[in-house]
């Protein structure tokens, strides 16, 4: 059985945000405090804002400017693939989202795990009647169709797990199997003469088999103890003393003060009990000397069939059956994965199911282990972290104003796609027709993308129809909006542009337009399709979200039949043909995952607001599913991480900005060398005080402003290192004051 172990690593970096309320200037945009510095000027790992100084600064202000630069540049980083997870004695696994753990394709898990893949099964030989044996033991998972699975709430259509990931568990998925490799009769096993076997880790003794049943058997079941007269163990929290041996092979045992006599080879129940007195020896001399092996347990002897109740389960709802069959054939075990064994075989199967959130399925972090915690079957970790993810938004919105690119498209009716991440779209020009008024085919990287279906040609769109849909971007080098050319929404040239974010890029996530305007006053309604594809992990195009606009009069009109309502079909997850798995998502109320990992974050919430939010991970995100003993041991390594450079337009000169509100802006130094301090925070030198700096949040316009500016230089300077030194981090507010009496530059406290 060969043992397969891809890894991927898993990103280490954690982020948080204290999303308190603003206590100086009323809510801040999105309700930041100084705790949650960088944010928002690095946001998912990438800068985005200006530092500025004034031109007249002082060398210390410029130095205070350099110091939160390089902080965070170092800050301004995004996590590349993550910690690598191996396994030493077990097997590990990517698993992607919704499939089987083990099964026949090439990157699951063989179905069939033997010593090679857990070190601690056994593979050895035995001693049975004077004869030597080769045995071994195997786990089966998904033997025969039923299967351990890792879900989502999409792939399980169980909303309750909503951004969860769990290991689903059929009954009957899985076996442990005790398989002996040659020809034997276990069915001669007597009480003197029985067959020894270790069962889990546990030592069996099989002492019979039921002549007309080829499953049932009597064994041992309960611990074995050798005792000297006198001696005693603790049980199942009872203390059994044997008390004394009798010279015909009875012994006198005691179990928490209760006392019973059993004569020799017999059971008994003492307190709650089960004692086998199995063999005795005495010494007619000494009663010290003399001592017994004794079966003890909750259960010390006990008959069992297929489909009992495992030893140690609670005999009504038992979690663990047995599995057996054949005791009374002479041959070997041979092995299948897709039906039972023929031959002798002792075995366990699970009885639970996992299949919905009330089970408490295992998630990430959590095992389900066999009897004995013999293997354990662990949902490790997820391959991408939960920090590599970036937000997408797709919202309608009724008047996007194109007048940049065409004149007359100044409050239009638009589908726009933003994102945080600064080239986080690209457009596939090589797709479109009419390339922004060119033959040029090269790619358009941005972050905002509108969609305008018109009403005939618009501008310089002559070649367009009254199903072409024109694709503007916002150009990331000038900010103003531009034409790249038409998506025709009726054709199978319907593809224009992918996700790009971290190795999400290419064709893993792809934006397809789907449907027609078909009647004759062009209302119907269009698919926009983000279209999830890994040619060998996630190949069937099964992962599709479809957010479906009506169109009115060939213009986009609404997000779902009706603007500003949430409607079940407005958001379909599932493949485009439609299918079993399709489901119309626009009115659950919890976020969910899909087979890639993107999370569609409430739909029912943002489709009230004509917009379907998802956080696109920056990889397929994978279960990193592991299979060990008793022996093995799991490591993590790595963590790694891609730097963002800042770009060097970043530091500006404050009389630069020609419009503060058009991005974050972080202003250094004080009213009286730069000017941004009084227009964005409406301060004059009045305001500061001797030896002290102020470190201050503000609103400004849809973007925020941050201030770090003293009374002198060496005041703003200290300010600027207190926050790359962290002092600033635990503050969840807008305001801090930095204390300089010696003025000396390092020498400062904050409050």
């Amino acid at each position: 059985m060969k043992t397969k172990r891809v890894l991927r690593k898993i990103a280490a970096l954690s982020t948080s945000a204290a999303f308190l309320g603003a206590t100086m200037t009323g809510a801040l945009a999105l309700s930041y405090t100084l705790a949650d510095y960088p944010a928002p000027f690095v946001q998912g790992g990438v800068f985005s804002g200006v530092i500025a100084v004034g031109q007249d600064a002082a060398a210390s202000d410029t130095i205070g400017q350099s110091v939160l630069l390089a902080d965070l540049q170092v800050k301004a980083v995004s996590p590349s693939g993550g910690t690598t997870v191996s396994v030493s004695g077990g097997i590990t696994e990517d698993i992607p989202l919704g499939s089987n753990i083990s099964d026949a394709q090439s990157y699951t898990m063989d179905i069939d795990l033997a010593d090679d893949d857990i070190e601690s099964l056994i593979d050895t030989a035995i001693t049975y009647q004077s004869s030597d044996y080769d045995v071994e033991e195997v786990v089966l998972i998904n033997q025969a169709g039923n299967a351990v699975t890792v879900e989502t709430s999409l792939t399980s259509s169980e909303d309750d797990y909503q951004t969860d990931v769990v290991l689903e568990i059929a009954r009957d998925s899985i076996k442990y199997y005790y398989a002996f490799s040659e020809t034997i009769e276990v069915n001669k096993s007597t009480s003197s003469d029985p067959l020894e076997i270790k069962f889990l880790g546990k030592n069996l003794k099989i002492t019979g088999v039921d002549d007309t049943d080829n499953t049932k058997f009597t064994a041992n079941v309960g611990a074995e103890y050798f005792l000297n007269s006198g001696d005693s163990v603790v049980v199942e929290s009872k203390t059994v003393k044997l008390s004394r041996i009798g010279s015909g092979g009875a012994i006198v045992v005691d179990v928490d003060g209760v006392t019973e006599t059993i004569g020799s080879g017999a059971t008994k129940t003492v307190n709650g009990i089960e004692i086998k007195n199995d063999e005795t020896f005495y010494d007619s001399n000494n009663q010290a000397a003399s001592a017994a092996t004794l079966i003890v347990g909750k259960d010390a002897i006990e008959t069992y069939k297929d489909g009992d109740a495992f030893v140690g389960e609670d005999k009504d709802n038992p979690d663990w059956v047995w599995n057996t069959n054949n005791l009374n054939s002479k041959l070997a075990t041979t092995i299948s994965t897709t039906a039972e064994f023929t031959g002798p075989f002792l075995g366990i199967e699970n009885d639970f199911i996992f299949n919905d959130d009330s089970d408490n399925p295992p998630k990430v972090g959590e095992c389900v282990d066999l009897p004995n915690n013999y293997v354990s079957i662990c949902l490790d970790s997820l391959t991408v972290s939960d920090d590599n993810y970036a937000t997408y938004t797709i919202e309608y919105d009724n008047s996007a104003d194109l007048s940049d690119a065409v004149s007359e498209l100044s409050s239009e009716p638009a589908i726009f796609l933003q994102t945080t991440k600064s080239e986080g779209l690209v457009i596939d020009t090589s797709q479109l027709t009419n390339v922004n008024g060119s033959t040029s085919t090269a790619d358009i990287k941005t972050n905002k993308v509108w969609l305008y279906a018109q009403d005939g040609n618009v501008g310089a769109n002559t070649s367009g129809s009254r199903n072409s849909t024109g694709v503007f971007y916002k150009d990331t080098n000038d900010n103003k909006v531009k034409l790249a050319g038409n998506v025709e929404y009726n054709t199978a040239n319907n593809y224009f542009g992918h996700i790009n974010f971290d190795s999400t890029k290419d064709t893993d996530v792809v934006m397809y337009l789907n449907g027609s305007a078909a009647s004759a006053t062009g209302t119907g309604s269009v698919e926009l399709n983000l279209v999830s594809f890994h040619s060998t992990d996630l190949p069937d195009y099964d992962d599709n979200i479809s957010a479906i606009f009506a169109v009115t009069s060939y213009k986009f009109s609404a997000l779902g039949a009706t603007a500003s309502s949430e409607e079940a079909d407005e958001l379909v997850w599932g493949p485009n043909s439609g299918g079993a798995t399709q489901q119309t998502i626009g009115t659950k109320d919890e976020d969910h995952r899909t087979r890639y990992g993107t999370i569609i974050r409430d739909p029912k919430s943002h489709g009230s607001s004509d917009e379907v939010v998802v956080d696109i991970p920056g990889d397929q995100v994978q279960a990193n599913v592991v299979i060990k003993g008793t022996t093995a041991k799991t490591t993590s390594s790595g963590g790694s991480v891609v730097v963002n450079p800042i770009p060097s337009t970043a530091s500006v000169l404050a009389e630069e900005v020609t419009s503060a509100t058009a991005q974050n802006v972080i202003v250094v130094g004080g009213p009286a060398v730069n000017p941004l301090a009084k227009s964005v925070f409406g301060l004059t030198a009045a305001d500061f005080t001797p030896n002290e700096a102020m470190v201050r949040l503000a609103d400004n316009g849809n973007k925020v402003a941050l201030l770090v500016a003293g009374y002198s230089a060496v005041d703003t300077r200290n300010a600027a290192e207190a926050i790359a030194a962290g002092k600033l981090a635990g503050l969840s507010k807008v305001e801090a004051k930095v204390t300089s009496p010696s003025q000396v530059v390092g020498t400062y406290t904050v409050q």
